[in-house]
């Protein structure tokens, strides 16, 4: 059974951008009928808290509604970022499909967004707030994903719904060639591709293609690897992961969450370190060159 909190006369506040915060830090929340901040509504990021109080006077809230409804949390146009934080409350929808969703930040759902809530099998209302909101009752998720922390055990049997069978053979490379130079990558990708075409590797541009067609790939694969990115973090939608997961670092060193994922998940994953030259960008966005192509390769066998 998933846990949560039951918070009566709840005020939901839309979240802004806080500019003497961490990066990415929000001020808004979820607030008690004292006008206290809520601090399980806030969630964090390597440890560090990302949403913040501001003052509220409840007298100023004059939007409410009558019936109880669910937290869902901060919505996150970053496709990692979505699947590991924005959906990570979601499991309480389980025990209460009827209650519409009420999301904090983000006036919609994007496509893909709604596809994901689709495989996870949601049939609640999508309530988005763009003013401070009165409930008679709040029902707040514990997080069951923290970025670089934890993944719990229940939220990810919640979010592991699609399977299939698995095709023998098939090996598949998520490859970051086709993405813009801003987001970071490796300079000399499509000669490691052109290796991995000539011993049967399939390449997957996952950007090209819906979330369902992403799932029908991973669910069906013998072999994924590539570099490491946000398409891998889609495993933890399937029910099950048969496939062997190769991830190759971009740089000396890697997120702790793809380990913190496949260990709370149980499948077979290896994380590669090869030598590479840093040529531009910093952090996530920096680009490197891959020293020998078929060094990489060979850490596939």
């Amino acid at each position: 059974m998933s846990n949560f909190t039951s918070v009566s006369e709840a005020f939901l506040v839309p979240v802004t951008k806080r500019e003497d915060g961490p990066p990415g830090a929000l001020v808004g929340g979820v607030y008690d009928q004292q006008g206290q901040f809520v601090e399980e509504s806030a969630f964090y990021r390597t440890g560090v808290k990302m949403v913040y109080s501001q003052p509220l006077d409840t007298n100023d809230v004059t939007d409410k509604i009558d019936f109880p409804v669910m937290f869902g949390g901060y919505i996150y146009s970053h496709f990692g970022h979505f699947l590991l934080e924005s959906i990570s409350r979601l499991h309480v929808a389980r025990e209460f499909p009827d209650l519409p969703i009420v999301w904090l930040k983000d006036p919609h759902l994007k496509g893909w967004q709604k596809l994901i809530c689709q495989t996870l099998k949601l049939r609640n209302e999508h309530i988005f707030l763009s003013n401070p909101l009165r409930v008679p009752n709040l029902i707040l998720g514990e997080c069951g994903f923290s970025i670089r922390s934890f993944f719990k055990s229940y939220h990810a049997e919640f979010l592991g719904q699609y399977s299939a069978k698995t095709v023998p053979g098939r090996k598949i490379w998520l490859s970051r060639s086709k993405l813009a130079e801003k987001h970071g990558g490796i300079e000399n990708d499509l000669e490691i591709e052109s290796l991995l075409i000539e011993q049967g590797w399939d390449i997957f541009h996952s950007q090209e293609h819906s979330v369902d067609r992403q799932l029908e790939v991973l669910a069906t694969a013998e072999r994924i690897a590539g570099f490491e990115g946000s398409a891998f973090h889609l495993l933890i939608l399937l029910k099950d992961v048969s496939a062997k997961v190769d991830i190759f670092p971009r740089g000396p060193s890697i997120n702790p969450n793809y380990e913190i994922i496949s260990e709370t998940k149980g499948f077979d994953q290896e994380i590669h370190f090869v030598e590479m030259k840093k040529i531009s960008g910093s952090g996530s966005y920096s680009r490197y060159i891959v020293n020998d192509p078929a060094e990489l390769y060979s850490r596939l066998f």
